[in-house]
C-alpha cells in the first residue's frame, strides 16, 4: 500500500487511507500536518493522487470495486465514474498517474477471465476508451511507468511469460510501440528503473543464482547496449519493491526487508555500490512507501510517521517551492556574513559520505532548532544592548528616558489545534 504526498498551491497535501474512515488528507502547516479529515468513506486502501494543471487529481476504488476519479476545485471535489464494477468485490489495482500532453495517463490492472489485464486510459479525454497494454504476471508490483522524452512514457513490466520487458507510448502517435525485453542476455527480470537525461536507462532487477535471487544493477547506455549485472544485495526476496531516490547529490536504491528499510549508493560511474546498510526505525512506527508529487513530477521514497510529522529515507524531504521570508533581517555592525554563517551554523552543506540515518536526520534537526534558538537570542541580546546605550546617551544629555518596557527573550511554545467541521463536499458527476 502507498501513501502519496502533492504539493498543490505551495502547501503540501497528504493522502492516505485510514480503517473505519476511508480515504482521508491533512495539510502541512509550519513543519507539522493539521489534524485530518474525511474526503470519501467509501474508498479502500488502493488509490493514486497528483498534482497537473494547477488541480489535485486523485483515482480510487470504492468497496464494490468501482474506480472513481475526483478532481479538486477550491473546496469542492468532482467524482467521475470511471469503471462500474459487475463483480462487486474490491482488488488491488495498482494504480498510477502521470502528466502528459496536458492530460492525465492513468494505468492499472484488472481481472479479466483470470488474467491480469494492464490497461492504459487517458483521463478528460472521452473519444479515448481505455487500452489494454498487454497481460502481465501479478506479482507485488506487477509494472514501473515513467517519463522517458518530452511526453513519451515508458512502461516497464513481466509479460504472462515471465519475460520483463518495456514498452514505448508515444504520446504523438497516440500508440504504445511493440514490447522489448529488457536485457535479456543477463536473465534479469528488472523491477524499477531510471531514465537519464543524457539517455541512460538505470535499471534494479532480480536476477535468480541456483534458486535465489539477487538484487543486481545495470545500465542501457543511450545506443542501447546493456552493462553487466553488479550485485547489490544477496538473498533478496522479490516483495522488497526498490525505488532509485536521490538525496545530496547521492543516488540511492533503497528497499524493504522484513519490515525494515534497506539501502545503498552509487559510489562512482563504474557501476560499483556501497555496502547496504540497514536503518534503525523507532518502535510503534510502520514503514510506508510515498509517492511524492512537486510540479507535476512524481517520485518515490520510503519513511514513516512520527506524530506530525513525516521522516523520510534517503531522499531529499518535502522542500517549499519558494524560499521562505527572511524571519530576521537584523545584522549586527561589524559582524561579516560569513562569521555570522560560521559561528551559527548556516553555512555551507554538510559532506555526508555514507547514507543518511533518520536518527541522525533527527539529532541535525533538533541541533537546528538550538542553533537557530541561539541565533534568537544573540539578536536580542544584541538589541537591548543598543537600548541601552541610547538610554546612557539620554541620560548624559540630561534627557528623561521613555518608560517603555524592555521586550525579555523568551520563547514561547503554543500547540493548540483549533478543531472546525470544515466538511468537504463532493459533487457526483458520475
Amino acid at each position: 500500500m502507498r501513501e502519496y504526498i502533492v504539493e498543490h498551491q505551495k502547501q503540501w497535501w497528504h493522502f492516505f487511507i485510514k480503517p473505519f474512515y476511508g480515504l482521508c488528507f491533512r495539510k502541512k502547516e509550519g513543519t507539522r500536518f493539521s489534524p485530518f479529515e474525511v474526503l470519501l468513506p467509501s474508498a479502500c486502501e488502493d488509490f493514486c493522487a497528483i498534482v497537473a494543471n494547477d488541480r489535485i487529481h486523485l483515482v480510487c476504488q470504492e468497496e464494490n470495486g468501482s474506480i472513481l476519479y475526483l478532481t479538486q476545485e477550491g473546496e469542492t471535489w468532482q467524482k467521475v465514474v470511471l469503471f462500474e464494477s459487475k463483480t462487486g468485490v474490491a482488488y488491488k489495482k495498482y494504480f498510477s498517474m502521470i502528466a502528459a500532453g496536458n492530460f492525465i495517463n492513468l494505468f492499472y490492472v484488472i481481472k479479466y477471465q483470470e488474467k491480469h489485464m494492464l490497461v492504459h486510459q487517458i483521463l478528460a479525454a472521452e473519444d479515448r476508451p481505455p487500452t489494454v497494454i498487454d497481460r502481465v504476471q501479478c506479482v507485488t508490483m506487477p509494472y514501473s511507468v515513467t517519463m522517458h522524452t518530452g511526453t513519451d512514457i515508458t512502461v516497464l513490466y513481466k509479460n504472462e511469460s515471465g519475460t520483463g520487458g518495456e514498452r514505448l507510448y508515444r504520446w504523438s502517435k497516440k500508440a504504445f510501440s511493440r514490447f522489448m525485453p529488457v536485457h535479456p542476455s543477463a536473465n534479469c527480470q528488472p523491477c524499477c528503473f531510471l531514465p537519464e537525461k543524457d539517455g541512460t536507462v538505470r535499471y534494479a532487477a532480480y536476477q535468480k543464482v541456483e534458486g535465489i535471487y539477487n538484487l543486481v544493477y545495470f545500465e542501457k547506455k543511450p545506443d542501447m547496449s546493456y552493462s553487466q549485472p553488479t550485485v547489490i544485495y544477496l538473498d533478496c526476496r522479490q516483495e522488497a519493491e526498490p525505488i532509485f531516490c536521490r538525496n545530496q547529490q547521492k543516488l540511492y536504491l533503497v528497499w524493504q526487508e522484513s519490515g525494515c528499510i534497506m539501502s545503498s549508493y552509487l559510489m562512482n560511474e563504474e557501476g560499483k555500490w556501497s555496502k547496504p546498510i540497514r536503518y534503525m526505525q523507532p518502535s510503534g512506527t510502520r514503514i510506508m512507501q510515498y509517492g511524492i508529487c512537486q510540479n507535476e513530477t512524481m517520485r518515490h521514497a520510503y519513511g514513516y510517521e512520527k506524530g506530525q510529522e513525516i521522516v523520510l529515507y534517503a531522499d531529499e524531504g518535502l522542500l517549499p517551492s519558494v524560499p521562505k521570508k527572511q524571519e530576521i533581517q537584523f545584522k549586527p555592525e561589524g559582524f561579516e556574513a560569513a562569521e555570522f554563517a560560521a559561528a551559527y551554523g548556516g553555512a555551507g552543506k554538510e559532506d555526508i559520505m555514507g547514507p543518511p540515518s533518520p536518527m541522525n536526520a533527527l539529532l541535525r534537526e533538533e541541533l537546528e532548532k538550538i542553533k537557530e534558538q541561539l541565533l534568537k537570542f544573540k539578536i536580542h541580546l544584541t538589541q537591548l544592548s543598543q537600548k541601552l546605550e541610547a538610554i546612557e546617551e539620554k541620560q548624559k544629555l540630561n534627557m528623561q528616558p521613555e518608560e517603555k518596557a524592555v521586550p525579555i527573550a523568551e520563547e514561547e511554545t503554543i500547540d493548540a489545534v483549533l478543531l472546525q467541521d470544515t466538511g468537504v463536499s463532493i459533487l457526483d458527476k458520475g
